[in-house]
């Protein structure tokens, strides 16, 4: 991993440095709880209601018991019945069989400024990462009342506005069983696989070679308390056990807490103050990590199909390895939309 050290520049032919970026975090979004609270049951059921409320409209006619003209008053209205014989069959309405999708592709562009980028105790470097990629993704697959099956496969591209030299790719595979618990609680549990490459040539590599592989075991556990109709509190914790090739690099137990305090706006805006606290052992070498990150969020939901989310605020940590430190300030901007479904 890149070290400053007093007098050099760092190491061009070493992997970027990869503790605080935001493929890190693991935290899920506002919009992302909303749709892990409502269950596939639960999105039907709703559907089904709004079609039954849509026909009830239609159905609405004005009353033909009685009829008022100018000139010849009020008039009464009888119906007639016809002849048996005049009774023709209606037709059979074929009701159309709603589609069920099976999966989505979403795109997304993000861009992470820090103070930081590197998390360097010696010369932090300002820089800001772009980046963007695809997720082919699985609807939930019901495994049971209350449990569903998810499954995503994503690739981005990551380039540094400034430090160039050490732009990467990202290939990410998700698997993971949803379980909703109540009605405001659910958990998770979730395997992963990260595979990064290098995006340039190098004295010791070609682009395209892989220099890390990583794979992740999690268990999470969410929750959401309404405070009022507008205002709530999302709670969210997560143990991830890594493992990676190379072993001595990044081998890990992970704890990661999160608490936010959210106030929607409209319906589909929403502000928010946020608390999150990361804790990892490495295991494969003397190492241990830690850090306070408190920081503010905008969200917007654009459409059914599009959001929009915005994050600003410093994380506060240490290690000890002398030459990490995670000090310093962040700003976010995050747009995904939903290209189709299939």
């Amino acid at each position: 991993m890149p070290k400053a050290n007093a007098g050099n520049n760092q190491q061009t032919d070493e992997p970027p440095q990869l503790e605080t970026q935001p493929t890190e975090i693991p935290l899920p979004s506002p919009t992302q709880i909303d749709e892990k609270l409502k269950t596939p049951e639960t999105l039907d059921k709703e559907e089904r209601l709004r079609r039954l409320l849509q026909r009830l409209q239609e159905n609405k006619q004005p009353s033909s018991e009685s009829i008022f003209d100018e000139e010849l008053g009020k008039l009464r209205l009888r119906e007639v019945p016809l002849p048996l014989e005049q009774l023709q069959p209606l037709p059979i309405e074929k009701q159309a069989v709603p589609f069920k999708p099976i999966g989505y592709l979403q795109a997304y562009v993000s861009y992470f400024q820090t103070s930081n980028i590197f998390s360097s105790s010696v010369d932090p470097i300002e820089d800001a990462l772009i980046f963007s990629g695809l997720t082919l993704a699985s609807m939930p697959v019901p495994l049971g009342s209350n449990t569903y099956l998810n499954g995503s496969i994503d690739g981005g591209i990551y380039r540094y506005l400034n430090q160039g030299k050490y732009n990467y790719n990202q290939v990410r595979f998700n698997l993971s069983i949803y379980q909703q618990l109540t009605r405001r609680m659910y958990a998770e549990l979730g395997w992963s696989n990260q595979q990064l490459f290098y995006a340039r040539n190098g004295d010791f590599f070609k682009a395209g070679d892989r220099f890390l592989n990583e794979n992740s075991l999690r268990l999470s556990l969410g929750r959401r308390d309404p405070l009022t109709s507008r205002l709530m509190i999302d709670s969210f914790y997560e143990f991830r056990v890594s493992f990676t090739d190379p072993q001595e690099q990044r081998n890990r137990l992970s704890n990661f807490l999160w608490v936010s305090l959210n106030y929607y706006l409209q319906r589909s805006v929403q502000v928010g103050l946020n608390y999150q606290f990361g804790l990892s052992n490495f295991t494969q070498r003397d190492r241990e990590d830690q850090y306070h990150r408190l920081y503010s969020h905008f969200n917007y939901r654009i459409s059914s199909y599009a959001n929009l989310n915005m994050q600003a605020g410093a994380t506060l940590g240490g290690s000890t390895d002398p030459f990490i430190d995670f000090d310093g300030w962040f700003f976010s901007v995050n747009y995904n939309l939903q290209l189709g479904r299939f």
